[in-house]
């Protein structure tokens, strides 16, 4: 019986302008990896280029395509770790690739469901401010753990922010009566998050304040079946 052929010998040859390099064989095959995917595998000139070695080197390259997958989803933005993972898997990489990117973002700080959350509460306080309600129902959706959430809405306060919101959208409301204000405005509180409570009292506030500053604006404040 025969022995089996022995395993092709690698020659390295490096690619300058593409960081790769390219593993030339004793059988004449070529096979291009990245600098990152051989320098996890340890490749060296003269190694044998097995099988099982050339397994672990598409593995490596698997998780060089993942993270450079990951390092574009997080030039546009934060994300969490749950749309991460569902990023990375609609891109076609296996769970094994997409738990080594993972962690490998949670080790160097790219990845932090705590952090995501507070500068999610930042960026809508900036731009568009809701009330506590719906921040945790848009955290709660991208994954984020409870725990985490609750830390993030922490300290808003959901009465000053309906009534700067209401002050706002005073201006533009109209201003014969007040059924067709609140039905304005407090349709537009409730619409961000605010509960029924903290929709009325800011509704309410706002109206006065607009009574106070406008005399010729009919004063009609609430009745029994209004807010």
């Amino acid at each position: 019986m025969d022995d089996p052929p022995s395993p092709a010998i690698i020659e390295v040859r490096v690619i300058s302008h593409g960081r790769q390099r390219l593993l030339s064989l004793s059988d004449g095959r070529e096979v291009l990896f990245s600098d990152e995917a051989c320098e996890r595998c340890g490749i060296a000139e003269g190694m044998a280029a097995t099988p099982e070695l050339l397994k672990q080197l598409e593995r490596a390259e698997r998780r060089v395509s993942a993270h450079e997958a990951a390092l574009r989803l997080l030039s546009s933005r934060a994300r969490s770790e749950t749309e991460m993972r569902t990023r990375l898997a609609m891109r076609g990489f296996d769970p094994a690739a997409i738990d080594d990117e993972i962690g490998r973002l949670h080790g160097s700080g790219l990845l932090d469901d705590q952090k995501f959350a507070e500068a999610w509460v930042e960026d809508r306080k900036r731009v568009s401010p809701r009330g506590r309600r719906m921040l945790r129902y848009e955290l709660l959706g991208r994954g984020i753990d409870p725990s985490a959430v609750e830390q993030a809405v922490d300290g808003i306060d959901d009465r000053e922010t309906a009534l700067q919101l209401a002050r706002g959208r005073a201006r533009k409301g109209p201003r014969g009566t007040y059924e067709a204000f609140y039905a304005k405005v407090g349709g537009f509180l409730r619409r961000r998050g605010f509960d029924y409570e903290v929709t009325a009292a800011a509704t309410r506030a706002a109206w006065q304040e607009l009574l106070a500053e406008t005399p010729d604006v009919a004063d009609e404040p609430a009745t029994s079946e209004t807010p």
